[in-house]
């Protein structure tokens, strides 16, 4: 054993092609986690995309939506959640002159669907999508989906369904919020600052969503947009 030489029982050339597809399969494994992190719901939205021009899309417009506005928002913070569903859910089905049913993630998506079957089908089939932001939720690929898909009923169907309720200044350098400003500024809400300004804000919160959001639009919007269609 003093004299046994090891380097007889190694083959270099076997240990090298080893060595390359030992790193070779690490890298690729970690680069696939990354871009799967990173891209996950904007490769679900393309898929979507691509599934809904394969079978066909089918318009949504339809008298008998199922839900008056569909909320999105960030489940995964305790506080949120609760003022959704005990706040927010109650003032707008509860109190008001007339309900108006919400659909909400944790009470009216049936279980064991995909999400984002249940994420498009509650956007396809409300009036309005309502979006509650928070810092964290603002950063979430969740809510980049839900955005991209309340986008396409505005190039499918041609209806502009999105409402933004910031409970955090979020997105202050964002493009999108500044021409969603400037277009249709009833559409942004926020919340109050003060108590008192409380019921001003649920007041204004439900004519918003009651109200369809092209007769919200700006006057210069209004103006191009009418003719436009009587060009077309």
């Amino acid at each position: 054993m003093i004299y046994f030489e090891f380097d007889q029982c190694v083959n270099n050339s076997l240990a090298l092609l080893i060595s390359v597809l030992t790193t070779t399969i690490l890298f690729i494994t970690t680069l696939m986690a990354t871009v799967a992190h990173i891209f996950y719901w904007d490769a679900s939205y393309v898929l979507y995309y691509l599934k809904a021009k394969w079978k066909g899309y089918r318009s949504s417009a339809l008298p008998d939506n199922m839900y008056n506005v569909f909320v999105t928002y960030d489940t995964k913070d305790p506080w949120v959640t609760e003022w959704v569903l005990e706040t927010l859910r109650v003032k707008l089905e509860v109190e008001g002159e007339k309900a108006l049913p919400l659909c909400l993630e944790e009470r009216d998506w049936p279980l064991g669907v995909p999400l984002i079957d249940n994420l498009t089908h509650s956007i396809r089939y409300s009036r309005k999508t309502l979006f509650v932001l928070t810092k964290a939720y603002a950063k979430t690929g969740l809510f980049r989906l839900a955005m991209y898909l309340a986008h396409q009923r505005l190039l499918d169907e041609n209806l502009d369904v999105i409402v933004v309720l910031m409970l955090e200044p979020v997105l202050q350098n964002s493009h999108f919020l500044r021409l969603r400003r400037r277009l249709c500024g009833e559409s942004v809400v926020e919340w109050p600052r003060t108590a008192a300004a409380e019921a001003w804000f649920w007041q204004n919160l439900r004519n918003v969503v009651r109200v369809d959001n092209q007769t919200m639009y700006t006057s210069t919007y209004s103006q191009y947009f009418t003719c436009s269609r009587e060009r077309d």
